[in-house]
């Protein structure tokens, strides 16, 4: 690369305004669980990067990413070679920024990681419990303890809090991969698919969410020494004990902090355990089906080769055992089209019915009305068209419950409301685009009643929401 140096802080801006290849670079390192990336590795892809830029910023970036430019800068603290390879050692500063610009790139905690964090904690309390110090600021010592293990408490509070959000968002990602494994169309494709999404989040549970929810149990008991909550107890006795209350109510406080963090990390294993569950079933059925499947298969294959047998052998569904039962399940109702005269002519009636009733609709005019026997096509046009009217002039907002924000606008303005005006008007409402202005119908799976006179009726909840442009 080029031989031209760049300060620490211009080579540190250009990696900043191209951070994509620093991002990839890290989530290689966190796929392969290394501290280092092989130099040949960086190369490419710092090359395939470039290419799509101007010349000046070609050689700017080739500038900045050199090797020797970024031992110059002190971005890299190492590059060694090992293997017959190179590898680049960034500083963990450095790594760390990035690491920011997105949650995924956020390291996971593992059982070894979190005690070696515990293990710098206890050092620290061990320390202080040997009253080899004054407990006292002005000892430099005492002072640099205290600071020492005020950062270590931070640092450890801070990366449980970055893996909490990144675990948070496991759900999401549990949807997208389901999603994904039911859109495919090949079988083989959604059974791979199945099984790489259970090795990948059996790996996170076991590997890094168990961990950190048993570190932050303060029940838990450990062989080796005192768990995170006893080591900060005692931290908090001793500053007590020297009268220091400043520092002792921080302890108090790094304890509600990890204890809360302990109740949040508790819902997303639960929420685990259940994806876990439900598609390990979904795999056993699909597996138990696919089985089945080719069972049948290989019996139908046999009868077509042999002249003598056009039927599969009951003994083979007696032996299987998957399809007991199949013979004892009703077939489905064939819908059948009469082309008698008498089916004709009743089709046709119901066409000429509802031909009349759109253009009386259409036509916006009725005569006075005066007995539901004789006109009851026109009064119940009339009470339609003015159930729609209402509903045009009602402003459309965001509801939880469209069906009860309807009924109460119709039922102050129509004579002998009832339930079935109700449905007519929502009937036009959700056909109508210009009627919802803008808003999006979402029907749930929640439940509510509407009572009109003796009678409750039992409806799903209608929500609206505005769509965002």
């Amino acid at each position: 690369m080029s031989d031209q140096r760049l300060l620490t802080i211009p080579t540190f801006a250009i990696m900043l305004e191209h951070h994509t290849i620093m991002r990839d670079i890290i989530r290689e390192m966190n796929e392969t669980g290394e501290p280092y990336v092989r130099e040949a590795k960086f190369v490419a892809r710092l090359h395939r990067y470039i290419q799509g830029q101007s010349q000046d910023k070609r050689k700017q970036l080739r500038t900045a990413f050199s090797t020797d430019n970024l031992l110059a800068a002190h971005i890299l603290v190492d590059k060694d070679e090992f293997g017959g390879e190179s590898r680049l050692i960034f500083d963990r500063s450095v790594i760390g920024v990035f690491r920011l610009f997105d949650r995924s790139l956020f390291q996971d905690l593992t059982d070894v990681a979190l005690k070696i964090q515990l293990g710098g904690i206890r050092l620290l309390l061990t320390k202080l419990q040997s009253n080899t110090m004054l407990f006292s600021d002005m000892d430099l010592d005492f002072k640099e303890l205290i600071d020492e293990l005020f950062h270590r408490l931070s640092e450890l509070l801070n990366s449980i809090r970055l893996n909490l959000v990144k675990m948070q968002m496991i759900n999401q990602e549990l949807s997208e991969a389901s999603e994904l494994a039911a859109k495919s169309e090949n079988p083989h494709v959604f059974s791979v698919l199945q099984r790489e999404s259970i090795e990948k989040i059996s790996l996170l549970l076991s590997r890094h969410i168990l961990p950190t929810r048993q570190f932050l149990d303060e029940k838990s008991r450990l062989k080796d020494g005192p768990n995170l909550f006893e080591c900060l107890q005692s931290l908090r006795g001793q500053f007590e004990n020297h009268q220091n209350h400043q520092r002792a109510t921080a302890m108090l406080r790094y304890e509600v902090s990890f204890n809360s963090f302990h109740s949040q990390i508790s819902k997303v294993s639960q929420s685990v355990d259940q994806f876990l569950a439900r598609s390990k079933k979904r795999l056993k059925q699909f597996n138990a089906i696919e089985t089945a499947f080719g069972d049948l298969v290989q019996e139908l294959d046999a009868t077509r080769h042999n002249l003598k047998r056009s039927q599969i052998d009951g003994q083979f569904a007696r032996d299987n055992g998957a399809f007991l039962g199949l013979m004892q399940q009703a077939r489905p109702k064939v819908l059948r089209i009469s082309s008698s005269e008498a089916y004709l002519n009743n089709v046709v009636s119901d066409i000429e019915a509802r031909v009349s009733d759109q253009s009386l609709l259409k036509q916006n005019h009725y005569v006075e009305l005066t007995s539901s026997k004789d006109n009851s096509t026109e009064r119940r046009l009339e009470r339609a068209e003015r159930i729609y009217n209402l509903v045009k002039q009602m402003q459309m907002s965001e509801y939880q419950d469209l069906t009860l924000a309807l009924q109460r606008r119709l039922k102050d303005h129509l004579p002998d409301y009832h339930f079935v005006d109700l449905l007519e008007g929502l009937n036009f409402l959700m056909r109508n685009d210009e009627m919802l202005d803008g808003h999006a119908v979402k029907v749930t799976n929640f439940r509510n009643r509407l009572v009109q006179e003796e009678t409750v009726y039992l409806y799903r909840k209608i929500r609206t929401e505005r769509v965002k442009q």
